[in-house]
């Protein structure tokens, strides 16, 4: 019996691949022009605030404030956690590929939980590198980009009827592992979302849900 593949395993092989979770595009050279990262990731340098409201594996709820200040030139972030009270519990950097943690008390102290948490950050609030590989819009009816990434992972970036937008990560393999979704609403502040909602799936899936307090440029 011949070694080589039949047509019809060919033929499953094709549609498993077809099906292995990227929602399918439907070309639209003008809609996907029409979603403008600009409008959707901060420019340039800001210190931004948010409430967080966390739900995490173990089930538990926490509240906390997140203060990150991003560079959309440098591509660099600096995050620190606070309790309500305003007690640093996390604070770390991300500038050059490198991550500096310089501080972290429990149960924020594990490099996993840094690495994540700045990965999280990244995904919000800078533009995903990489090639467009398709454009147009989803069954849903949103408008996307969809980017490549170096590491083989896929993001699509999505805007929504009514203004709001969506970003999804995809992980080499074709699998969902991140969700963000950005709300406009009358506490707008320079153009941001007044909430943004970002669920990690998975086994240890979580939300986090980041309710803007405050943008404030820093480079003038």
């Amino acid at each position: 019996m011949s070694g080589r593949p039949q047509p019809a395993a060919l033929l499953l092989a094709l549609i498993l691949c077809a099906c292995a979770g990227l929602p399918p595009v439907v070309p639209d050279p003008a809609a996907g022009d029409a979603v403008d990262p600009g409008r959707i990731y901060p420019q340039r340098s800001w210190q931004l605030l948010h409430a967080l409201r966390a739900s995490m594996p173990d089930g538990r709820d926490l509240g906390m404030l997140g203060l990150t200040v991003v560079s959309s030139t440098a591509r660099s972030q600096h995050s620190v956690l606070m309790t309500l009270e305003g007690f640093v519990v996390f604070d770390g950097e991300y500038d050059q590929g490198r991550l500096t943690v310089h501080r972290a008390l429990p149960p924020f102290d594990s490099p996993h939980f840094a690495a994540g948490l700045m990965e999280d950050i990244r995904l919000v609030f800078l533009a995903p590198e990489g090639p467009v590989i398709e454009a147009g819009r989803l069954q849903d009816g949103g408008e996307v980009r969809r980017v490549r990434t170096a590491d083989g992972a896929t993001v699509d970036i999505e805007t929504l009827p009514g203004g709001d937008w969506r970003i999804r990560r995809y992980d080499p393999s074709g699998n969902l592992t991140r969700t963000v979704r950005g709300r406009h609403g009358r506490a707008d502040r320079a153009g941001f979302p007044e909430t943004i909602q970002l669920t990690a799936a998975g086994g240890q899936g979580y939300e986090i849900v980041m309710t803007l307090l405050e943008a404030v440029p820093i480079d003038g």
